[in-house]
């Protein structure tokens, strides 16, 4: 495949991209079917199938689509997809966890104004058709979310937070992403058309706004760190985040109304403040960045 790919346009990277993601789709569906023929694994019944198909449609569907394309255009591919040592990785995955610090109230803000969504009467049976795709999908999610044992707890932990972290990053950013900055050589572009189809192959509407938002953080990250273990460290606490919280304390009154959050002017204006601070996060990164570069190039000139 390597020749044939070598020279590809950056059209055609993409577009194999999705046609190895629905291959990929394929196989990841005979090798869980074999897997769930094992009884100790199927005993579990609908959860086992479930972590067994994410698993499954983690390696084949979308990690392993990413690095054969990326490794099929490039000799070497870790360096293209930014996954290289890097002596600045600390400070780039503290910046990483202040982001998603600084986000998360902006991203809540959204995820309550998309639920709050109602389609014209003209739409009504589209409007009732996602609802029931959102509620199939909550099914599934607090099924997940169910177990209450410590393994449950990591299980979720190493699959729902860490495995979708990593393979989403691989495919969004590290060759999704790259090959449409190739086509377009724009980076707002570039990070806003990613994260629009981040958004849409979710297939959630309702879940639609705080992932495209996600997403534009996730291309930002990975843009101004160039480095793919950033954005890999958002995703995983943003994931991780739900999975502990619903762990301990989904009992708790105040979990449930966090749910039943209203938008209100009061969460308008702190979801408003969210959003500054995350942008002058970036602003204050970025200077210091390009300050620490200007003063590594002196240094150099002076020492030729």
């Amino acid at each position: 495949m390597r020749p044939l790919l070598i020279s590809a346009s950056p059209g055609f990277k993409i577009a194999y991209l999705f046609l190895f993601l629905l291959i990929g789709v394929f196989v990841a569906g005979i090798f869980a079917g074999l897997i769930l023929m094992i009884p100790a694994i199927n005993n579990y019944g609908d959860i086992s199938e479930i972590y067994v198909n994410t698993i499954m449609q983690s390696i084949f569907a979308i990690a392993l689509p990413a690095y054969l394309i990326v490794a099929w255009t490039n000799r070497e591919p870790a360096h293209y997809l930014k996954m290289v040592e890097d002596d600045k990785l600390s400070s780039k995955m503290i910046f990483a966890l202040l982001v998603f610090v600084f986000s998360y109230l902006f991203a809540s803000f959204l995820a309550q104004l998309n639920k709050g969504m109602i389609l014209p009467e003209s739409m009504k049976d589209i409007e009732e058709m996602m609802r029931s795709m959102e509620d199939a999908a909550l099914e599934t999610t607090n099924l997940l979310l169910s177990g209450k044992s410590l393994g449950s707890l990591i299980l979720n932990l190493i699959v729902v937070a860490g495995f979708a972290a990593i393979s989403e990053e691989l495919f969004f950013r590290g060759a999704l992403q790259q090959f449409i900055y190739e086509k377009f050589k724009n980076n707002h572009v570039t990070v806003w058309l990613t994260a629009l189809v981040f958004s849409l192959v979710h297939f959630q509407f309702y879940g639609f706004l705080p992932r495209l938002f996600l997403g534009a953080i996730l291309g930002y990250l990975f843009n101004y760190t160039q480095n793919l273990w950033a954005p890999i460290l958002f995703h995983f606490l943003n994931n991780a985040t739900v999975i502990i919280l619903n762990f301990f304390w989904s009992d708790r009154e105040w979990y449930k109304n966090l749910e039943e959050t209203s938008v209100t002017p009061v969460f308008t204006g702190i979801a408003i403040v969210s959003l500054v601070l995350t942008i002058a996060l970036f602003w204050v990164y970025n200077n210091q960045t390009s300050k620490n570069i200007y003063n590594d190039t002196n240094s150099t000139d002076n020492n030729i």
